[in-house]
């Protein structure tokens, strides 16, 4: 039953990170094709995370009330439908409304698969099992910008249609798999979130998430954006994202067997101070090689630090007695927003300021984050929580 729910979930997950960050080196492209402006390169970019935002806290809560696999099943449909259209989308109008339902999609998916396999798991084994999906998410980041960069030199609408097609695949799996044990049924949505919140660990984990959002986001906007205006193709840029989501693959794996030796929190944190610093180190008058190989070490820590957060949602939802749908589609959604507030952020301070000070921006953002999520992780020691 495990193998055939973590297929699964795998697939589902491996699909949702392939084509987020397919479209990364596709930016320059993009903004050339259907004359975007960084501001509006910002919005693409910034589409999915908004919608993923909005529908994945209802969907994990919804899977808490009639079965993860249901909402699963159906998040997949409505993925695979938005990518058709985001394959051959005919204006830059009608490329931001199909991303921004690939993002309705992948947000229901994901909130609710991460929940059906933390469910179907011992507390002691998650890590590592988190750690196993982290691992597949960044072989679906190596694979993402893979495609991207075939799509620049081929065809942008033959690289999404094949990602449909591994979307159906999926969909296959997910309707093979068992229902898997039957979790709490969750209280109405405003007294879980409640409760979810008055946990320390839970705005513990949040200030995680969100340190990643913002980390990751002014990287993946702004550093392709200063390549291609130097010249890089698109190729060079999928190359080095790729590399780095390929150590990211190894980096999972490790991290998934320390959470179980030394606890998840550690894990998260290491992540956090990695997301902090590349932004930090892009403040200073890099060369174009030194661009990209900060490209290639900002991939591990992104599966590094959701391999000690996930585990530390679902610690608390255990606390709680509550099913893990709606813990666990809190990271997504914190996530999510600072994926979608940070590129329309730092967009308009670049262009005004210096992408310099954009950057500066966001490794402050990270430091105040970390540090808030130690405090709150004190707080959970002192209370006896989970942590």
């Amino acid at each position: 039953m495990r193998n055939r729910l973590f297929l699964a979930v795998a697939s589902t997950m491996f699909v949702d990170a392939l084509l987020y960050l397919a479209i990364v080196p596709l930016l320059p492209w993009y903004a050339e094709h259907f004359h975007l402006s960084t501001v509006g390169a910002a919005v693409l970019l910034a589409a999915y995370p908004v919608t993923f935002l909005i529908v994945t806290v209802p969907a994990g809560w919804l899977a808490g009330r009639v079965g993860a696999r249901r909402v699963v099943i159906g998040g997949i449909l409505f993925f695979i439908a938005a990518t058709v259209l985001f394959a051959w989308a005919p204006s830059a109008n009608a490329i931001i409304l199909a991303r921004a339902l690939q993002g309705i999609g992948g947000g229901v998916g994901w909130a609710a698969a991460m929940s059906w396999l933390t469910g179907n798991v011992p507390p002691e084994r998650r890590s590592r099992v988190i750690g196993a999906i982290s691992g597949v998410l960044a072989a679906g980041s190596v694979a993402g910008p893979i495609l991207g960069a075939l799509g620049g030199a081929t065809s942008p609408a033959l690289v999404f249609g094949f990602v449909g097609l591994l979307a159906t695949f999926a969909l296959g799996a997910t309707l093979l798999a068992p229902a898997g044990a039957v979790l709490p049924r969750d209280p109405a949505l405003h007294t879980t979130l409640r409760r979810l919140i008055a946990h320390p660990i839970v705005i513990c984990s949040l200030a995680f998430s969100l340190a990643d959002a913002v980390g990751v986001a002014a990287v993946d906007l702004l550093a392709p954006l200063q390549l291609g205006e130097r010249g890089v193709d698109s190729t060079a840029i999928g190359i080095a994202i790729g590399a780095g989501a390929a150590l990211g693959i190894a980096a999972s794996q490790l991290a998934g067997r320390a959470g179980e030796r030394f606890g998840s929190f550690p894990v998260a944190f290491v992540g956090g101070v990695g997301l902090g610093v590349v932004p930090a180190l892009l403040v200073l008058p890099l060369p174009s090689w030194g661009i990209l190989a900060l490209l290639v070490a900002i991939g591990p820590f992104f599966p590094i630090l959701m391999t000690g957060v996930y585990p530390l949602m679902s610690a608390a939802a255990d606390d709680l007695g509550l099913s893990h749908g709606t813990a666990n589609a809190l990271p997504n959604m914190v996530w999510s927003g600072g994926f979608a507030v940070t590129p329309l952020l730092v967009a308009p301070i670049a262009e005004a300021a210096g992408d310099a000070v954009a950057y500066g921006l966001a490794a402050v953002l990270v430091a105040a984050l970390l540090t808030t999520a130690v405090f709150m992780r004190a707080r959970a020691r002192s209370r006896s929580l989970s942590h």
